[in-house]
This record gives structure tokens, C-alpha cells and sequence, in this order.
């Protein structure tokens, strides 16, 4: 709304004053080649400009919830929910999201091994589970699956690597290999968090406008309900 105001101010009352100017100073062929132009500069101002989409992550509409997955024979799994918004004037078409890993937990000087360093492609979840999605404007909403976890992967599944010192893999990244993996993310290491604090960066791309990226603090827990996205 803050663009809309600042198109008025510059794009019609600026030129009011301008022509006034002209119109006292100069001869009226000036005026008349200013109005010529007046509009398709307006319009032009408009689309670059106002008629633009303007996302953001929603920090205070993080939420935890569980479901049972059909698809995963009725295994719950947990999720955490982080809204994406759009206050602009047009639809942030086919957003994508990524996942960067920033800081690590450490033990004796070293870092956690997992997730693996590259970036993580994350999935929309709401309305519908997809890669790109299409933010409609002036408020609208669209929830990313952040981390997940599904309760039916075995402790021993969940050991990681061999002699692993980090404890089992608590939680995954929510990337469209992790839904995708027929018995569940257990296989997806590269994809998995252990217990600890994470510093990570949050990315969104939409196709028609300007990125938005955000740092979170994740706490990852063995108890679901003490794991947290800050």
C-alpha cells in the first residue's frame, strides 16, 4: 500500500506541479508534448512498480501440527508450518523455496554432519503439496512444510552413520525427495537434522518479482513438542 501512496505522490501529483510550471514559464507546445507523454510514463511507473508482488514469511504464524499420511499406510507424521504472504498488487507466480544451513551445532570444534551443505529445495504444503505455487495478491497465502518428521521411522533407522556421536536423525527438511521416499525420509541423511540449535536462511523466488530471504533459529529435539522455529 506504501507503493500505491508514493505512485500518487510521484506519478500524479508531481506532474500536476510540473505542468503548472510548464504551463507558467514556457510556451504551451511543452505542455502539450508533457501531457503526450504523461501517461504512458504513468502506466510504465505502475507495472515496474505498484503492480508488482511483495512476499514475506509470516514469523508469528508458525504452527505444529500431526497427521496421518494414507499414503504412508496411516503413519503420523509431524509437521511445521511456516506461512509465506504476498501484499503486493499482482500474484507471485511459481515460487520456489530454499533451505540454507548457516550455522551448526558443534561438538570438540565440530560441526554437525547433516543435512549435507548444498541447498534444500523445500515443497509447498497448503493449499495443495507442489514445488512452485502461485501466491494470489494483496494478502494472500500459501504454507511451506519447513521441517517434518514421521513417527513411524524405527530407532535404528534413525541411527545415521556408524560410531555417529550426533544421537538419531530427529527431523527432516521438507523436500520433495523426503515426501517422495516410499518407506519414509529415513534414507534422505543428506536431507536430516540431529538434535540441536541450526542457523538457517529461508528463500523464496517468485518467477514476477523481487526474492525474500529471512534467518530463523531452528531448535531441533527429540520431543516433537520442543522442537521450534524462531
Amino acid at each position: 500500500m506504501k507503493r500505491f501512496w508514493l505512485f500518487i505522490g510521484t506519478g500524479v501529483v508531481l506532474p500536476i506541479v510540473v505542468i503548472l510550471v510548464l504551463y507558467r514559464f514556457t510556451e504551451p507546445i511543452y505542455v502539450a508534448a508533457f501531457l503526450g507523454a504523461w501517461p504512458v510514463s504513468a502506466i510504465a511507473f505502475y507495472n515496474h512498480f505498484v503492480n508488482v508482488s511483495l512476499v514475506s514469511f509470516d514469523k508469528k504464524g508458525i504452527w505444529k501440527d500431526s497427521k496421518k499420511m494414507i499414503d504412508r499406510g496411516g503413519a503420523t507424521w509431524h509437521f511445521l508450518r511456516l506461512p509465506v504472504k504476498n501484499t503486493g498488487f499482482a500474484p507471485a507466480r511459481n515460487c520456489t523455496l530454499e533451505l540454507r544451513v548457516l550455522k551448526r551445532p558443534e561438538k570438540n570444534g565440530e560441526s554437525c554432519p547433516a543435512p549435507s551443505p548444498e541447498p534444500k529445495a523445500l515443497i509447498w504444503i497448503a493449499p495443495r503439496v507442489e514445488d512452485r505455487h502461485t501466491i494470489p495478491p494483496r494478502g494472500g497465502t500459501a504454507i511451506l512444510a519447513t521441517v517434518i518428521d514421521d513417527t513411524s521411522v524405527a530407532s535404528t533407522a534413525r541411527s545415521g552413520v556408524v560410531d555417529n556421536k550426533w544421537g538419531p536423525l530427529t527431523t527432516w527438511a521438507g523436500t520433495n525427495e523426503v515426501f517422495a521416499m516410499p518407506l519414509g525420509p529415513a534414507l534422505r541423511g543428506e536431507d536430516a537434522f540431529y538434535e540441536g540449535d541450526y542457523k538457517i536462511k529461508l528463500t523464496v523466488f517468485p518467477e514476477n518479482g523481487a526474492s525474500k530471504s529471512e534467518t530463523f533459529k531452528l531448535h531441533v529435539d527429540s520431543d516433537w513438542s520442543k522442537t521450534s522455529l524462531t
